[in-house]
């Protein structure tokens, strides 16, 4: 299985795992293969205060240094994440449908009716209607994948208070409830299950677009607050919502267009917040940076919603990226714009090696080739 990067995070991160394995799935089905067993295996089965482990949840990380076995650090095994367990989940289905395998899916079949009853309990669709995390003092202050201090932020780059619905979870537990549908249906002989999933999906689709969707922007928000209140900054997170399905055509095709506008795309991939709101800076690590594994989401869900020349655009961008530096895509890359800088400014910080970064070509080809 995929280990998520180096120097930094050469370890299992649920999150990269299975991010890893889905954009190689078409090419080395072994990834996946071999990752979903081990995320299983690292589940939690109880509530742990401390590493915010729930029944059902998908480990964020695990770590065996000393840090981690003195408890000076939570990440010894760590669940800080609200997305690794509905990516789980999507990973099970799509390598079930592209591979064949069903027998995994029945050995899974625990396993996964354990990380729908997360995302569904404990996970918050049930109560608030959405994925929710709250703020983890001794781990991680955000638990999406932009889980640096002060990432989820308005256009004015005030932060978010309270726990937090970001919009991107929201769209893997969409397309999570929709794939384990489809194998409760045609795998695990439950319709049951089956229909209950589907309309869950179903609900969460017309709530989303009525509570995230920003008319005068014509966009959707990155997150909401505590209060229910809209995170209005511009980010690359909208992409993610494309690549999971979850806006109708009209939505998705808006939503795909601004994300190619010069403040979204620098001319080497988009920006995780566009250029020109408060919160924008290009040397930081969530809120101006451009991203591989983002910009590889962003590709499959403009392909999806019909966008090719869109997707052509920005695997063309990364593409280029690349070719600087010895066919080599980074973890993060600095978001100036590629007409006044003509090479990527590398970010200072980033991981040299990184699984999604390296397996973001092969989500590009599938996105441009339709595979």
């Amino acid at each position: 299985m995929p280990g998520a990067g180096v120097p930094w995070f050469l370890t299992l991160r649920g999150r990269d795992a299975a991010l890893t394995s889905l954009f190689a799935l078409p090419y080395v089905p072994r990834l996946a293969a071999a990752t979903l067993p081990a995320l299983a295996a690292t589940q939690a089965t109880q509530a742990v205060r401390g590493a915010v482990a729930q029944p059902g949840k998908i480990v964020h990380e695990v770590r065996h240094g000393e840090l981690a076995h003195f408890g000076q650090v939570p990440f010894g095994r760590y669940y800080g994440s609200v997305d690794a367990t509905p990516l789980f989940l999507v990973l099970l289905g799509a390598y079930t449908e592209q591979a064949g395998d069903t027998a995994l899916a029945r050995r899974l079949e625990p396993a996964a009716r354990a990380a729908v009853g997360w995302v569904l309990d404990h996970g918050g669709l049930t109560s608030r209607g959405y994925l929710v995390y709250r703020a983890d003092r001794g781990g991680l202050a955000h638990q999406n994948w932009k889980d640096s201090p002060g990432a989820i932020c308005s256009a004015d780059g005030s932060e978010a208070s309270g726990p937090v619905m970001a919009a991107g979870a929201q769209g893997y537990a969409y397309d999570a409830l929709c794939r384990t549908a489809w194998l409760a249906r045609t795998v695990w002989d439950d319709p049951v299950y089956a229909d209950l999933l589907a309309q869950a999906a179903a609900d969460l689709r017309d709530r989303f677009q009525r509570d995230f969707w920003m008319p005068g922007q014509n966009f959707p928000a990155l997150a909401l607050d505590g209060e229910g209140h809209q995170v209005d900054a511009l980010a690359s997170d909208a992409g993610h919502l494309l690549w999971s399905g979850l806006l109708d055509k009209e939505y998705g095709e808006a939503v795909g267009r601004r994300l190619l506008e010069p403040d979204f795309f620098s001319g080497w991939g988009v920006r995780t917040v566009a250029a020109g709101q408060p919160a924008f800076h290009p040397l930081s690590y969530h809120r101006g940076s451009v991203w591989p594994h983002d910009n590889a989401l962003i590709a499959l869900g403009l392909a999806r919603y019909g966008l090719h020349d869109e997707a052509r655009t920005v695997a063309r961008g990364l593409v280029a990226a690349a070719t600087t530096t010895d066919g080599r895509l980074p973890e993060v890359l600095a978001g100036y714009d590629k007409g006044a800088y003509p090479v990527p400014v590398p970010y200072p910080h980033a991981c040299a090696l990184e699984s999604k970064s390296a397996a973001a070509p092969l989500a590009l080809l599938t996105a441009v080739s339709g595979a």
